[in-house]
């Protein structure tokens, strides 16, 4: 019997796809053919291992390696002399040889079988480390030596980007793939291209080319990774044409737009970006805007692109046939309705009604409400399906709500999962569902609202999968983590305060308990304040609150310094979600000294020191959704302060405080904030005056803006100096009420670097004791208050929210400046 393969002679054959039959083909060929035949893959240049997608190459004739016998004596025996005796690796240096040895199919003494080659052949590309891949096979005096002769790929030394100069490295820190220190991969280095190409597009360089280089290092073994930029000129959106918007506006249709036209300040603001990923969500949102018009018909061709000779613009056109707008006609519930819910109750949820315009958005919002009846009583898989027809003739869309209950389930389990730090009961605690309990969707939905306001997490999600059996589910409560804990440091400037430095450590989510611990100090020209807070929400795992805080202040008025020092202690419940009811104590040594000028002097009586011993209830309702940054919601708080004498202090008064804040969400991004302050405080002893500390002063970058801080407050005459013929001169002494009004329009710049624009309007006032609410006797004002606008920028900073605002007033005074600058660190409200 011939032998197949003649001892010293190599095989070959091409690269073979997985799903291929060349493998089977090969072994047919190979008992034909005596002569020799060699396994080889010649890659060339740098390539990725072969896929299923990878054509294989053409054999060619190998020469004879320099290594192989020239001639062999036969072996004792056939089974001996077609046994693999060794597998050698040549040409690797950084990958292990026993590597390698484990990825083939081919063992030390098994018997050869040619059809393993093509797998073996596989398995080393598989690795991924070699741009070349030769199998030879070699006859030895006692068997067969399988020669596996590799040329690895080489290392990426630095991955660079060249002609970018818009952009930057760190704008592509996360689409770059190709990292230094790491096997080239060809594939990789194409997708880092790609979605560099992609960032360019959405920053708006429409036309801009992406390539790459490989070039090798010196020495061998490494190879410098360049990608190529040439970014083109920024293509900017000059028009966008809306054919056939007649009965809607084509301004209306721009407005829910997220592409808009460029204008002068384009480069500052962004707009005129063309992206094609919002511009098919902005084909979406026109195509709602009519379904919310009624016009169900509508239909919009595929627009129109074109680019300006010079590749500098780019023109949009759409062509809409809008139709004729449908209105509501008859409205029916159908199918599993609930014997306990009458369906006139299930009509009157609805805000759709019959005659009126067809609107998608408001049918959505009422399967939403019929949804939570059945959710709220257990049916967690409860389908409503809106049934329409439609009559042409008088233009009208009959809805059905076709209702399908499912089966009604309790929870069987919460599990909360992602939690490393945070204690389970932290979250169980906001949680409202319950173990053992039906199903309520509105009790889920209060869930994801109060562990996100917590502030612990990036992200709280709440699933559902079915329990053990059909009438259970579990839930589960997936959260991820953020960092609670912050130390921060900072110096800055303001007009009025001068210099201003501020350092805080906090830990709002103390050992993981949900207790914060904070220290904090500010230091400027006009305040030192040094304070020590402590903050359990549920004290000793009630529902109970426990707070704490100890301080020391001082502040800088015009004529007098006043000094304290104390603690507060208070103890809260929560009555109802969102609603706390707190009740606390104050104990407060106060300093004051009076100012160098005749005016001090004279009313020296006024600048009392002493002790405040104040006890404290307060009422609270908030729902804003962030509590740092709202948006929207709001929030609600009154509170009595009482200083009796049995309390042992000598400040004597009642002091009244209320506080009303409201959040509205606008379209692209914008909010408008309103907030009203509202201050009494009472004398309770005619022998002990207020004292001057106490009363209020309005005016500054927290209160009304565009007036100097405290500086708006009634005012006594007061002689200049001693001398009989001296002027007189406007003294600040503080009034017994005050009102305070500020309106604000928010809106993004720079979302994603924290820096958002404001225009507001500030109304306020201290009033006198001889003076009413909305009444002021010295300067005549319109409504008895002090007018202001203007407008600022806000920077959410590493460091805190900074505010740069000019105030203008409006009832100005002689005194007050034409537009104030101010400066501060902190929020507003």
């Amino acid at each position: 019997m011939p032998r197949l393969f003649p001892a010293g002679l190599p095989l070959r054959h091409p690269v073979l796809s997985r799903k291929s039959l060349l493998p089977l083909i090969a072994v047919v060929l190979w008992s034909l053919v005596p002569g020799p035949v060699r396994a080889q893959v010649n890659g060339g240049a740098p390539s990725r291992a072969p896929s299923p997608s990878t054509p294989a190459p053409t054999p060619q004739e190998p020469e004879r390696p320099s290594d192989a016998p020239v001639e062999e004596e036969p072996a004792s025996s056939e089974d001996e002399a077609n046994r693999v005796v060794e597998i050698r690796v040549e040409g690797n240096k950084r990958v292990e040889a026993e590597a390698i040895r484990r990825a083939l199919r081919t063992k030390v003494g098994q018997p050869w079988d040619p059809s393993r080659s093509a797998e073996d052949l596989r398995a080393v590309w598989a690795l991924g480390y070699f741009q070349n891949v030769e199998l030879l096979r070699q006859k030895m005096p006692s068997g067969i030596a399988y020669v596996v002769r590799v040329e690895e790929r080489p290392v990426v030394r630095s991955v660079a980007l060249k002609g970018n100069e818009e952009l930057n490295k760190d704008d592509f820190k996360d689409d770059i793939e190709v990292k230094s220190n790491t096997i080239l991969d060809m594939e990789t280095v194409r997708s880092t291209v790609k979605k560099i190409q992609a960032k360019y597009v959405e920053k708006g360089f429409f036309l801009a080319e992406v390539s790459h280089e490989i070039k090798p290092a010196e020495g061998g073994g490494s190879v410098d990774v360049v990608i190529v930029i040439n970014e083109h000129a920024k293509v900017m959106v000059k028009q966008i044409t809306l054919i056939g918007a007649e009965k809607v506006p084509a301004s209306v249709l721009k407005e829910t737009m997220i592409t808009r036209e460029g204008g002068f300040f384009s480069f500052f603001t962004g707009e005129g970006t063309y992206r094609e990923d919002a511009f098919q969500r902005d084909l979406a949102v026109i195509q709602i805007a009519y379904y919310d018009r009624g016009f169900i018909n509508v239909k919009i061709d595929k627009p129109t692109v074109q680019l300006s000779a010079d590749k500098r613009y780019i023109y949009i056109t759409l062509r809409i046939t809008e139709g004729e707008p449908y209105d509501i006609g008859k409205i029916d519930i159908a199918g599993d309705l609930l014997p306990d819910v009458p369906k006139e109750r299930m009509m009157g949820l609805m805000r759709s009604r019959t005659k009126d315009r067809f609107n998608r958005s408001q049918l959505s919002q009422d399967i939403l409400g019929l949804s939570d009846v059945y959710y709220d009583r257990g049916y967690a898989y409860a389908n409503i399906n809106p049934v329409t027809s439609v009559n042409a003739d008088n233009r009208t869309v009959d809805l059905t709500f076709d209702v399908q209950k499912g089966p009604q389930v309790t929870i069987e389990r919460i599990d909360i999962s992602g939690n490393t730090k945070t204690r389970d009961k932290v979250i169980r605690r906001e949680l409202r569902v319950y173990e053992g309990e039906l199903y309520s969707g509105t009790g889920v939905r209060r869930s994801k609202e109060r562990v996100t306001a917590l502030g612990y997490f990036e992200t709280v999600e709440v699933t559902q999968r079915p329990g053990s059996t059909d009438d259970t589910i579990v839930l589960q409560v997936e959260v991820k983590e953020k960092a609670t804990g912050t130390f921060q440091v900072g110096l800055g400037f303001s007009n009025v305060e001068n210099f201003i430095f501020t350092a805080q450590i906090s830990q709002n989510n103390f050992l993981g308990w949900g207790q914060s611990v904070s220290a904090s100090a500010q230091i400027s020209s006009l305040r030192s304040l040094v304070q020590l807070s402590f903050y359990d929400p549920y004290f000793l795992d009630t529902n109970y609150l426990l707070s704490a805080e100890f301080f020391r202040v001082q502040a800088d008025y015009e004529g007098f310094i006043r000094n304290s020092t104390g603690g507060t202690i208070s103890i809260g419940y929560q009555f109802i979600d969102d609603l706390l009811g707190t009740i606390g104590y104050t104990r407060e040594w106060v300093n004051v000294e009076a100012g160098s000028n005749l005016g001090a002097v004279l009313l020296a009586n006024q600048f009392l020191s002493g002790t405040t011993s104040a006890a404290r209830l307060s009422l609270s309702f908030d729902r804003r959704d962030n509590r740092l940054f709202p948006s929207r919601g709001f929030y609600h708080v009154g509170s009595v302060e009482f200083a009796p004498d049995f309390l042992g202090g000598s400040f004597l008064f009642n002091r009244y405080t209320a506080t009303s804040r409201l959040y509205f969400p606008m379209p692209l991004g914008f909010v408008f904030k309103t907030n009203a302050s509202l201050g009494y405080i009472q004398q309770l002893d005619s022998n002990k005056p207020l004292p001057i500390s106490e009363l209020y002063y309005v005016g500054g970058i927290n209160s009304v803006r565009g007036y100097f801080l405290r500086s708006i407050s009634p005012t006594v005459k007061v002689p200049r100096s001693s001398n009989p013929d001296a002027t007189v001169t406007d003294f600040l002494v503080g009034g017994n009420k005050q009102l305070v009004f500020n309106f604000e329009l928010e809106f993004p710049i720079f979302e994603k670097a924290g820096l958002r624009g404001v225009l507001f309007y500030d109304a306020g006032n201290a009033f006198a004791s001889n003076e009413r609410f909305f009444e002021d006797k010295q300067d005549k004002l319109p409504l008895g208050l002090f007018h202001s606008a203007g407008f600022g920028f806000r920077w959410f900073s590493p460091i805190g929210p900074l505010r740069f605002e000019w105030g203008i007033p409006l009832t100005r005074r002689p005194e007050d400046e034409r537009i104030l600058f101010e400066f501060t660190i902190g929020n507003f409200f």
